[in-house]
């Protein structure tokens, strides 16, 4: 009676065994598929899982390149001495036996025509006050050295019936390469010269202004520039009275002649 017990017993246990294994297995598949997502697949002899997931596959047309073209200019020198830039000078509203300071570099030019009135327009000048050259004589140890000079001509209206004599000072610039660096080869940097130009005033004669003197060997090849665009870097002076009584307003304009002269590179 006691075996058949024990027997009876060994049963209920075995059938509650087999009951819960697969009750437990697919709990914990069904909670890892959930959690991640994917389906999942057991090797018989690995315990790793192999996912994948539920990817959509989608196609795109090919974006096509648009392409464009544009140009490169450049003018490469060797060996040669240029005058690249002039400025212009603006000096606002004065009266005759004043002094005025630079105001800005853009020229009223109203009413002024070569075309009709001949050298009435200097048609090199720029709204930026630069003055530039470059020296490309590269062929020494030492640059040979070059002036710069500059004349003015009268104040004259645009149709010529009236003239000024008129007196340009300029201010000592620094003068700099393409990266605002002094060009001097020393120590001591180097400046444009403080000058004096004069236009014709009854029997006086013009007068010519030295703007740069600069000597062989005292600068580096390249650009050399200087900026006339602050008030202090020019001044005009109208000389002589004007009677006064007589009301009127004229727009004048002379015209500066730049000059740029080279040095030998050797003297015998």
């Amino acid at each position: 009676m006691k075996l058949l017990k024990d027997i009876a017993r060994l049963l209920v246990l075995t059938s509650i065994s087999l009951s819960l294994i697969p009750l437990t297995t697919a709990k914990a598949a069904d909670a890892i598929q959930v959690q991640n997502n994917t389906a999942i697949t057991y090797s018989a002899n690995d315990t790793s899982a192999d996912t994948t997931g539920d990817s959509t596959s989608t196609t795109s047309a090919s974006k096509v390149a648009d392409s464009k073209t544009s140009e490169v200019n450049v003018t490469v020198l060797s060996g040669i001495l240029t005058l690249e830039a002039v400025p212009d000078f603006n000096f606002g509203t004065m009266m005759q036996g004043t002094t005025a300071k630079l105001k800005n570099n853009t020229a009223d030019v109203t009413g002024f025509d070569n075309a009709t009135h001949p050298n009435s327009v200097g048609i090199d000048g720029n709204d930026t006050g630069l003055l530039e050259i470059i020296d490309s004589r590269n062929f020494s140890s030492t640059m040979p050295g070059f002036s710069l000079t500059a004349t003015m001509g009268q104040l004259t209206t645009a149709d010529g019936a009236s003239s000024l004599p008129a007196i340009l000072k300029l201010g000592s610039i620094p003068l700099l390469n393409s990266d605002n660096e002094n060009i001097s080869s020393s120590a001591t940097d180097l400046k444009t010269n403080s000058t004096t130009i004069k236009s014709v005033n009854g029997s006086d004669a013009a007068t010519t202004g030295t703007v740069i003197d600069l000597s062989k060997g005292s600068y580096n090849a390249g650009m050399v520039k200087a900026n006339f665009n602050t008030p202090d870097s020019a001044s005009l002076t109208i000389p002589g009275t004007s009677d006064n009584s007589k009301k009127s307003a004229k727009n004048m304009n002379s015209v500066i002649t730049w000059t740029l002269s080279a040095k030998p590179n050797a003297t015998n």
